[in-house]
């Protein structure tokens, strides 16, 4: 009686979360509460963490042998002073209101109230124990917090070098336990999460064996050999059944038996597929759960077997018809699946008969365009070689007539020439090889020397005809209006070489300077290459 009313006002000094805290981690390790508080307390209300430090060996045994409970008694005070319970003034004075109820038998009504001013006027009293006591729990806390350091550097260190262990590994790890324990005959495990599992499930219609477990919990050992029995290993091993195993000091298993409301361990549920009301199946759902009770491995490998088969037999109608519907399914969605890929094919031969049309369209307009293009271009050449042709044709007249101009004025230069005494002699030899001696008097131009060898051509021509292109009167030729006449020769002495080019200076002037008067060999050399 005592007991269950210092476990009430334990209990009335928490708040709702961490009630509810106490009330999974108690559902998943079965402490009692003065151990589940302090546990809790020292991990600030985590449940996951406290779960796990539970089971670190040596750690529930040290929380119990040790006076560290502040923490837990500390939130104890806290709530029951937001309920106007008086909170005693030192950390003894709390921790003989939790336990008196073990000491006494009796206890302070939960919903009594002290008045604020009794509460006020009480001055707390002094107690020498805790003096006594406190360097002892201050060596036994770092000794304490020097060890948790080391474990949780040795654990950064172990999953830096090996990784965060997947569930496949703790799979495997629990596999290899269960044979080095049990034998290696067992139900095929499923290597995977729980979502996983699920999802094969739904692909395959079949059924998953949910187990949940401990080495830590009493049973553990009968539960272990009672899956290894032969009977249920030919039971689990049938292709319906999918064989999940969690261990609960590992999240994900401690996740399916918060979701699927386990509070007894070890546990097995069965999972199936459930039918919406369309008829499709959306998710699985807990089909049953065993309970267990104290029995033998034998009794309880029978048991299990009894309880899966009568699970399946009373789905095994439904889970038929849900197969049926999902062959349907599956045929109505390979039908569309053909169906879509001959509408497919089909529209891709459509599009690239029209990609062809395109490109055979788009190829004939380039043609069409290139076509026109050269036409045009061809036509433009054709243009420019006749206006080139024209242009050539008449410098060539133009040329034609300033070359018969310049023969009249020589001929009328001619007579003062041979009049004159003191003359230059000259051999020239022309660019077709023909060799001519003509006397130039003393003050002719270099120009004039110019003027007699470019217009050689027409001489013989008037010498043997006697009448030129433009009637039979030299005299009354001029030359073309605007015309520039471009010399394509120049004078060259060979020996000394000299290259005569300023059609300006006397003739005189010119050969003195070179030592060649009054006479000189010059040659006619052309200034381009002829063209072929």
């Amino acid at each position: 009686m005592a007991d269950q009313h210092t476990n009430d006002k334990v209990l009335e000094g928490l708040s709702d979360s961490q009630r509810q805290s106490l009330h999974e981690f108690s559902q998943v390790t079965n402490a009692n509460l003065d151990l589940a508080v302090r546990v809790l307390a020292s991990r600030q209300w985590n449940t996951q963490q406290a779960i796990q430090m539970y089971y670190e060996p040596g750690y529930a045994d040290a929380l119990q042998k040790t006076d560290g409970a502040q923490e837990a008694e500390k939130d104890v005070s806290e709530g029951l002073r937001r309920r106007g319970v008086e909170a005693s003034g030192s950390g003894r004075d709390t921790q003989s209101n939790v336990r008196g109820a073990e000491s006494s038998g009796h206890n302070a009504e939960p919903g009594s109230r002290r008045k604020p001013e009794d509460s006020a006027s009480r001055r707390p009293q002094f107690a020498i124990t805790p003096l006594l006591v406190w360097p002892f729990v201050l060596m036994l806390r770092l000794a304490m917090l020097a060890a948790s350091t080391l474990l949780r550097i040795l654990g950064i260190q172990r999953i830096a070098s090996s990784g965060v262990p997947n569930q496949t590994t703790i799979t495997n790890d629990f596999e290899h336990y269960f044979e080095a324990h049990y034998g290696l005959e067992h139900p095929p495990f499923f290597h995977g999460t729980l979502a996983d599992a699920r999802t094969a499930a739904l692909r395959d219609q079949k059924y998953i064996v949910m187990v949940l477990w401990s080495k830590e919990h009493d049973d553990a050992d009968v539960f272990g050999r009672a899956l290894a029995h032969p009977d249920v290993v030919a039971c689990l091993t049938q292709p319906q059944f999918i064989v999940w195993a969690g261990d609960l000091t590992q999240l994900d298993a401690y996740a399916a038996a918060s979701d699927s409301g386990a509070t007894h361990f070890p546990s097995i549920s069965v999972l199936g597929p459930r039918a919406a009301s369309a008829g499709l199946p959306t998710r699985l759902e807990l089909v049953a759960r065993m309970r267990n009770g104290p029995q033998t491995a034998n009794a309880m490998a029978q048991s299990l077997v009894s309880f899966v088969t009568r699970v399946v037999a009373s789905r095994d109608s439904m889970t038929r018809a849900m197969q049926r519907e999902q062959d349907e399914r599956d045929a109505e969605r390979r039908l569309r699946a053909q169906q879509n890929a001959a509408y497919e094919a089909s529209l891709a031969r459509d599009q690239e008969r029209d990609r062809e049309q395109r490109e055979q369209s788009a190829r004939a307009r380039e043609q069409e365009i290139k076509a026109r293009e050269e036409e045009i271009k061809a036509k433009e050449e054709q243009d420019a070689e006749e206006r080139r042709r024209r242009e050539e044709q008449a410098v060539d007249e133009q040329r034609t007539q300033w070359r018969w101009a310049k023969l009249a004025q020589i001929h009328k230069e001619n007579a003062t020439e041979l009049a004159s005494a003191d003359a230059a002699k000259l051999s020239l030899r022309l660019e077709n090889g023909r060799r001519i001696v003509h006397s130039f008097a003393r003050d002719s131009t270099m120009q004039r020397v110019f003027d007699f060898v470019e217009t050689r051509d027409v001489a013989d021509e008037w010498a043997t005809k006697g009448v030129t292109p433009y009637g039979s009167d030299l005299a009354q030729i001029t030359a073309p209006a605007g015309y520039t006449h471009t010399y394509e020769f120049a004078l060259v002495s060979q020996f000394p070489r000299v290259v005569f080019d300023d059609r300006r200076a006397t003739l005189h002037n010119a050969l003195s300077a070179c030592g060649l008067w009054p006479s000189a060999v010059l040659i006619a050399e052309p200034l381009f290459e002829p063209e072929d």
